[in-house]
């Protein structure tokens, strides 16, 4: 069958269409193996396809097609390698990446007991994958055995002639920005001058919002993505995400009066949050002692502002857990909470000690 794949964000929704993650995600889910040439990576859709792999065994031949030319952050390239190395490992297939020219395509084959049953071509990259994706993409997915096979031996022909394997490169240099928040749903970078007038605003209220490690929570909290994954009625397990995060707040600090509490500062239990590092980001206090602390809607905001700062300082590696050591190299194992003299604005900071 032949169908158009659009991305379901407004105005342009069509309730009749796929996106294109729904459809990757279905015939992933019931086929072994998929192979993929795209343009771009993320760090979340690698530990993503990573997960996956490893909770169900599937195998997975992927080409990078533009940062040997175009640069990877360290985190990028540690997610690359992570994914690599367990597919290597388990024969499960490899990561490429080309260093003959950029490709810029965006293909997909997937396969079941050495039958290609189906194919992807169109504007998604490999980001596409995740539900949060804010691009607007349009794909066409495809069965058509002739074109879906020449589509596979093009990747083929691609990774032979102009691919090496990403374990054989190290970049001479990586890209510093991290762009883990940068365009995330739902977040917004904030001017210097913004995040000054926050600061001027803040009250003798603050709150040290400890950071549970390994040793403390090893499948939950910080640590999340090292716990249960979802399983559905066909034994398919959707793993837990990377960057999936959740703080537990300390009884005697959600006793104090001036903590946000859960119906406060309205029935949504919603708080505005600045940065230290300039975002700002919803949060949502829940459970019972408004235990729970939370980004609003994705899970992903929270744990990418917390891992992302610990990777990027070179702390935390991309699949290894958040430990007591990881906190320590970073110099801090606390959010410092500030209020301000909005009850529903707080401002937060994770620098590392010495730089607050």
């Amino acid at each position: 069958m032949t169908e158009l794949l659009f991305s379901n964000l407004p105005p342009m929704r069509f309730s009749n269409k796929k996106t294109f993650s729904k459809c990757f995600k279905s015939l992933f889910e019931t086929t072994d193996k998929v192979c993929i040439a795209t343009g771009y990576i993320s760090t979340e859709a690698l530990t993503e396809l990573k997960s996956i792999a490893e909770a169900n065994q599937k195998n997975i031949i992927l080409v990078i097609g533009m940062h040997f030319f175009e640069g990877m952050t360290k985190i990028q390239y540690q997610a690359a390698n992570y994914l690599n190395n367990f597919l290597t490992q388990n024969n499960l297939g490899r990561v490429y990446i080309t260093n003959t020219f950029k490709f810029h395509g965006k293909l997909y084959t997937f396969h079941n007991k050495e039958q290609i049953i189906a194919g992807i071509i169109g504007s998604s990259n490999l980001n596409s994958i995740l539900d949060n994706h804010t691009n607007y993409e349009t794909d066409i997915l495809l069965d058509n055995r002739t074109i879906i096979t020449e589509i596979d031996s093009f990747i083929l022909s691609l990774i032979d002639k102009t691919c090496i394997p990403i374990s054989d490169w190290k970049p001479e240099s990586f890209v510093e920005n991290n762009l883990l928040l940068e365009g995330h749903e739902n977040v917004k970078h904030c001017s210097a001058s913004e995040i000054s007038q926050i600061i001027s605003k803040t009250t003798d209220i603050v709150f040290e919002i400890p950071i549970k490690p390994y040793e403390m929570a090893p499948k939950s909290n910080t640590n999340a993505y090292f716990g249960k994954g979802r399983e559905n009625k066909r034994g398919f397990v959707q793993p837990r995400h990377w960057y999936e995060v959740e703080l537990i707040v300390p009884k005697e600090i959600t006793d104090n009066p001036a903590y946000p509490k859960a119906g406060y500062p309205n029935t949504e239990s919603i708080i505005i949050v600045y940065t230290d590092d300039n975002w700002k980001f919803d949060c949502k206090i829940s459970g019972d002692f408004s235990k729970n602390f939370r980004s609003c809607d994705d899970l992903k905001i929270l744990g990418k502002w917390i891992k992302g700062r610990l990777e990027n300082y070179g702390s935390l590696k991309v699949g290894e857990p958040l430990t007591e050591s990881v906190l320590k190299n970073y110099g801090r194992n606390y959010i410092k909470m500030m209020g301000t003299d909005d009850p529903k604005v707080w401002y937060l900071d994770f620098s590392p000690r010495g730089n607050e």
